[in-house]
């Protein structure tokens, strides 16, 4: 299992929309609005780097509204 934070930038669209649509994504397992230079930040899990990879492109990358996002994979939980 991978888990991951994606940071996501969101411009032309409303930020609120845009963190409910990420709700219905299943990977995802929390969503956040955060402030600086992206507007929400979402926990993911996946079974490997391929989803991760397919999920961060495809599924996240292509909502309307996002511009930008950066992923940071997490490398020990407690």
């Amino acid at each position: 299992m991978v888990r991951a934070y994606v940071m996501i930038a969101v411009e032309g669209v409303d930020v609120n929309k845009v963190a409910k649509e990420l709700t219905n994504i299943e990977e995802i397992e929390n969503v956040h609005l955060i402030y600086g230079e992206y507007d929400i930040m979402v926990h993911v899990k996946s079974k490997n780097l391929i989803d991760l990879k397919e999920l961060a492109l495809e599924k996240i990358g292509k909502v309307k509204g996002v511009v930008k996002t950066s992923t940071l994979i997490v490398a020990d939980e407690e």
